[in-house]
C-alpha cells in the first residue's frame, strides 16, 4: 500500500493524543472529568461501534471464511500471549502488577481504529468485513475477558472475577451483535443512526483519553523506561514476523495472512489505558506503551505491510 496513505492514518492518531494532551494540562478536562469520560467510552460509545459494526447481511457463502480466519486469529493470539508471558518473564524486576500490563500491552492491539482503515485500503470492502467480524470479534472478547483481568488481578482496585471478565458492555455488545447478525435483523432506524454517531465518537474519545492521561504524567519517564520499549519492540516488530512466518509455514496466503498481519502489527490499544485506570492498576505505565507503540510505529506499519 501506498506508504504516505499508511504515515497519515498514523499521524492522526497522534494528533488526537496531542490534543487530549493539551486538553490535560490546561485543565480543560479535570482528573474527575477523565475517569467519567473513560466510563462514557467503555460503556457507550465502544458498544455501540461493536453493534454496528456487526450490521453485515448474513451469507452461508461466508461461514467458511469466517471460521477459517477465526482459527488463524485464535492461533495468532496463542502466539502472541507466549511471546508475551515470556517478555514478562525477562523483566523479571517488575512488580507483579506490572508484569500483568507488559503481558496485556503484547496481547491487544489497535484494530479498530487503525487496523481497520489499513485492511480497507489494503484489500477492499469485502475484506474489512471480514477484519470486524473475525479479527473484531477475537479481539473484543480478549479484551474484555482475559485483558479485563489480567490488567485488574493485582491491581489496587482488586482482582477482577469471572463475572466481571464476562458480564460486562464489551461482551454483551459482541453478543448482542452476533445474535443480530446470525438473524440477519436489522437495528431500525433512527435507532441505527444514532448508535452510529455514537460509535463514531470512539476513536477520537479513546484516544484523547490516551492523551489526558499523559498530560498528568512525565513523558520523559516513558522514553526512559526500558520495559515499555521492550512491549513496543516485541508488538510491533517480533510479534508480526512470527506471526507471518507461522502462518506462511501453514500455506496461508492472501486475506488469510494480510488480515491477522495488519490487525496484529498495530501499536498497542488504548484498552491497555484505560483498563488500567478504571481497575486502579499502573494507568501511567500503561499510557506509556500506548504512546510509545504508537510513535514507533509511524516506522513499523509501513515496513510490516510491505513484507506482504
Amino acid at each position: 500500500m501506498d506508504f504516505y496513505l499508511t504515515l497519515e492514518k498514523v499521524s492522526v492518531l497522534f494528533s488526537l493524543i496531542v490534543i487530549g494532551y493539551i486538553v490535560g494540562k490546561f485543565n480543560i478536562v479535570t482528573k474527575s472529568g477523565q475517569k467519567d469520560l473513560t466510563g462514557l467510552v467503555l460503556k457507550v460509545t465502544m458498544p455501540a461501534t461493536i453493534i454496528i459494526a456487526m450490521q453485515q447481511p448474513f451469507s452461508s457463502d461466508k461461514v467458511h471464511n469466517i471460521l477459517v480466519l477465526i482459527g488463524i486469529f485464535i492461533l495468532s493470539y496463542a502466539i502472541m500471549f507466549v511471546s508475551g508471558l515470556a517478555l514478562s518473564k525477562l523483566l523479571n524486576k517488575e512488580p507483579a502488577n506490572r508484569k500483568d500490563i507488559i503481558r496485556a500491552g503484547v496481547l491487544l492491539s489497535n484494530t479498530s481504529f487503525m487496523g481497520y482503515p489499513i485492511v480497507l485500503s489494503l484489500l477492499g470492502e469485502e475484506s474489512l468485513f471480514y477484519a470486524v467480524i473475525c479479527g473484531g470479534f477475537v479481539f473484543e472478547i480478549i479484551s474484555w475477558t482475559y485483558g479485563v483481568y489480567l490488567i485488574g488481578r493485582n491491581a489496587e482496585g482488586g482482582q477482577a472475577g469471572l463475572k466481571e471478565a464476562l458480564l460486562n458492555p464489551g461482551v454483551i455488545s459482541i453478543f448482542v451483535g452476533g445474535i443480530l447478525f446470525l438473524t440477519g435483523t436489522s437495528i431500525p432506524e433512527p435507532i441505527f443512526s444514532t448508535m452510529k454517531l455514537l460509535g463514531g465518537a470512539t476513536s477520537p474519545l479513546a484516544m484523547i483519553v490516551v492523551g489526558l492521561i499523559l498530560s498528568r504524567s512525565k513523558m520523559g519517564d516513558a522514553f526512559k523506561d526500558k520495559s515499555i520499549f521492550a512491549v513496543a519492540i516485541s508488538k510491533l516488530v517480533i510479534n508480526p514476523l512470527l506471526i507471518i512466518g507461522v502462518l506462511r509455514l501453514l500455506n496461508f496466503d492472501g486475506m488469510n495472512i494480510v488480515i491477522p498481519v495488519v490487525l496484529l502489527s498495530m501499536p498497542t490499544a488504548a484498552y491497555l489505558a484505560m483498563f488500567s485506570e478504571n481497575s486502579g492498576n499502573d494507568d501511567k505505565f500503561a499510557s506509556g506503551i500506548v504512546f510509545v507503540s504508537s510513535l514507533l510505529s509511524l516506522i513499523t506499519i509501513p515496513l510490516i505491510t510491505a513484507l506482504l
